[in-house]
């Protein structure tokens, strides 16, 4: 064991200590001209590695530096990039003082050369965009006192404080109201002997966390300050601990030191310990604790680790890469103390076990790693697995192997969605056509597996074009009897095409409706008219409960037989504007109208998108497909039996054989509903078809009703939004005819949908 000085912790729920950053040695840059004047430059690092970087934190976006004689600025210079980390700034000469700034060059854009003082320049003051701290660095090197032959070296310091926060509480842990407040706003750009704040600085309070988004996990740079002499600079936070709720509001540290980390820790030890905020400079206590021997590291032992195929060790034995599929190792860690794994977050889909030692033989330290499948689009992932030491108080950020978690070489773009441990996607409603493509790497295949009993009601189609990338598309099948909403599954499974090993399987399923269909003339009619609300499957005559097909009849045959009861609860529904929502007749005052009809209604229901009004996979036929059976040679007459001749012929095929039936036995209330017509029309060239039949009530224009001498002046509801054109049963029960009527806003109509374009037919 090696001894280390240190701050001894206080037992507290809350402590919060700093530790203050220094600079790393530079190693000498390769390749330098004898008698040339340089100076390397990287950013500095926090000590012993206690505080590993925060994502972004190391980011140079710009870099200048600024000499000054005599107290002006002489010249402006433009470092070079060598490395990832490291800069080389050649120099024309070693006299006066020497600024390098990174990030922050903006901020010194007045700077001229020959006319910038030094003293002003040093009273630059930076502030805060939209509340947050500029991260930037600065340096300052004496050039007078520096060696014309050898390479210079300037390690950059951060210009903010960086604060962390750390929860050390057993149990539940959310912190549901986390704010500092009056946070200083603006700061002198650089540094000085002592920190000082500029006058009438702005403050204002900068939230972290709210009860709509809680904090529940250790977090690194959850806010950056600049430096700051601030006796107002508190903390607010309100916690929530195995569901007992703490509230704390401390002062925080009057002085705020740049490139300084300070850490805010959640402690919980037993119900009812004081709360305590404190600040402690790292390695300025007088107390003493033993610390891990640093040169004896944490490492993999290859020999007693059972590593499976995919599972890969660094060189140095400090890092393991995970493959994307599930996978299930044995890591043996080698160290000469007794290791405790500490959790790690659920995001990563790994648990971790420790195995208990059987014999001596088996070393001290060894744990079942189990990692989930990463489904496609699920991005690399990489954590530290960290380990505490027995008989050790802290946790040390050099007690840790790094796991990188591949991403999954397979591609998905489309609707579906999977996640770690999500391997199932519920469109939870029908959906047809195409769901997604994959895209898969080389050697893969993609399979469908059903469960015993289920339609195959996807199919795999090879995008055109483009190797090993498949679309996967839903099919649909007409008067499917199963159709009433139940839920359909398909299993994707990814495999090798070789071997079908490396496994993946991913549900997708939907909700499996069905109206009740018929073929006419290229397009799949809907047998029945629209109920209720229109575009919930639920309210509609379904393929799974079709009454005809139950009673063996055709709808013709169905609607002349049925009771009166039956026919007028199907008959009775017509649609105003865009709400989709059926209106009924009924009896008012001894007039058959539209309940809830409205004479101010702003939509045309022939104008809106075809799919507005329907359930999903069908939407309300166009002017074109009603002209494939309405648009004849001569006048229809529907009050008689007959055939006409269509103007457009669908394929060559022209006609068109009506039948029409009335019933006299529907009423309303105290209205008696006379000669209700039915009428069927069938192509005699498909008589395998069942007859498309049309039959519902008139339409209302007016609070008169729907009576205009007879109740069977349907108005049809027809997708045209540019001319707004319909079809509408026009006449006389003595001359009853077809014509092309759009109709206006307020007119009610029968909705009729048609199966929309599917991609196949299973």
């Amino acid at each position: 064991m090696k001894k280390r000085t240190y701050i001894k912790y206080v037992s507290f729920l809350f402590t919060l200590f700093a530790v203050q950053a220094c600079s790393d040695n530079l190693e000498q840059a390769a390749g330098i001209s004898e008698g040339t004047s340089e100076l390397q430059i990287r950013l500095s690092s926090f000590q012993g590695e206690d505080f590993p970087l925060v994502s972004g934190e190391d980011r140079i976006e710009s870099m200048k530096a600024y000499r000054f004689e005599e107290g002006i600025l002489r010249k402006v210079y433009d470092p070079i990039k060598v490395s990832s980390d490291i800069y080389r700034l050649p120099l024309d000469r070693l006299s006066g003082m020497l600024y390098v700034v990174a990030n922050g060059t903006s901020v010194l854009d007045f700077s001229i050369e020959g006319s910038t003082t030094e003293t002003d320049w040093l009273q630059t003051v930076v502030s805060t965009k939209n509340g947050e701290a500029l991260h930037y660095f600065t340096q300052k090197i004496d050039l007078s006192n520096q060696s014309e032959t050898q390479p210079m070296q300037a390690s950059l310091t951060r210009g903010v404080a960086r604060f962390d926060f750390r929860i050390k509480a057993e149990g539940n842990v959310s912190v549901t109201d986390f704010v500092f407040r009056q946070v200083a706003q603006q700061a002198y750009f650089f540094s000085d002997s002592t920190v000082r704040s500029p006058e009438n600085v702005v403050k204002s309070d900068y939230t972290v966390c709210t009860p709509e988004m809680p904090l529940s996990q250790n977090t690194s740079g959850i806010l950056y300050l600049y430096e700051q002499v601030n006796s107002a600079l508190s903390v607010y936070l309100q916690a929530v601990i195995d569901g007992k709720t703490y509230t704390f509001e401390k002062v925080l540290p009057e002085t705020i030191h740049r490139n300084t980390v300070y850490t805010i820790v959640l402690r919980k030890d037993v119900l009812d310990v004081e709360a305590r905020l404190e600040v402690e400079a790292w390695g300025n206590g007088n107390g003493s604790d033993l610390f891990p021997d640093y040169a004896n590291r944490v490492k993999v032992d290859l020999l007693q680790s059972e590593l499976p195929e995919g599972v890969e060790v660094s060189a140095t034995k400090d890092a393991v890469t995970l493959p994307y599929w599930e996978t299930d190792l044995l890591l043996a860690v080698a160290c000469d103390n007794e290791l405790e794994a500490l959790s790690v977050s659920n995001m990563y889909g790994v648990t971790v076990e420790s195995v208990p030692i059987k014999n001596k033989f088996d070393g001290l330290n060894r744990f079942r790693i189990r990692k989930l499948l990463y489904p496609p689009n699920v991005a690399n992932e990489s954590f530290s697995l960290q380990f505490r030491r027995k008989g050790f108080q802290h946790v040390y950020p050099e007690d840790a192997i790094t796991f990188s978690l591949s991403a999954n070489p397979t591609m998905l773009s489309g609707n579906m969605e999977f996640g770690v441990g999500k391997y199932q996607f519920d469109f939870e409603r029908y959906v047809d056509n195409e769901l997604g493509i994959l895209n898969l790497p080389e050697g893969k295949e993609l399979l469908l597996v059903y469960a015993e009993g289920e339609d195959e009601w996807v199919k795999i189609m090879p995008v055109e074009g483009q190797s090993d990338a498949y679309r996967i598309v839903a099919g649909w099948r007409p008067n499917d009897p199963t159709a009433n909403g139940r839920k359909q599954d398909v299993t994707l499974v990814i495999c090798n095409r070789i071997d079908g090993s490396c496994r993946e399987e991913y549900t997708v399923s939907r909700r499996n409706y069905g109206l009740p269909v018929t073929w006419l003339h290229g397009i799949w009619w809907c047998k029945y008219n629209a109920c209720g609300n229109s575009r919930s499957f639920e309210d509609q005559v379904l393929s799974s409960n079709d009454p005809a097909r139950l009673a063996g009849k055709t709808v013709f045959e169905y609607l002349a037989d049925c009771t009166p009861e039956v026919f007028f609860d199907l008959w009775k529904w017509a649609y105003q504007g865009d709400s989709g929502m059926g209106m009924q007749v009924i009896d008012k005052d001894g007039v058959a109208v539209m309940d809830r009809y409205s004479g101010q209604v702003s939509a045309h229901i022939n104008r809106l998108p075809s799919d507005a009004l329907s359930p999903e996979g069908y939407e309300l036929p166009s002017m074109e497909d009603f002209n494939r059976i309405f648009d004849a040679t001569d006048y229809v007459w529907v009050m008689w039996n007959g055939m006409h001749e269509l103007k457009i012929p669908w394929e060559g095929h022209s006609r068109i054989r009506r039948t029409q039936q009335r019933r006299n036995d529907i009423t309303v209330g105290s209205i008696a509903l006379t000669d209700l017509i039915t009428i069927e029309m069938q192509s005699p060239d498909f008589p395998e078809y069942e007859p498309i039949v049309w039959y519902g009530p008139g339409a209302q224009w007016n609070d008169a009703g729907i009576y205009h001498g007879h109740y069977n002046n349907i108005l049809w509801s027809v997708c045209s939004p540019e001319e707004g054109s319909g079809w509408y049963l026009a006449g006389s029960m003595g001359g009853l005819y077809l014509t092309k009527n759009g109709a206006g806003n307020r007119d009610t109509r029968v909705l009729r949908f048609k199966k929309s374009p599917v991609e196949f037919v299973y």
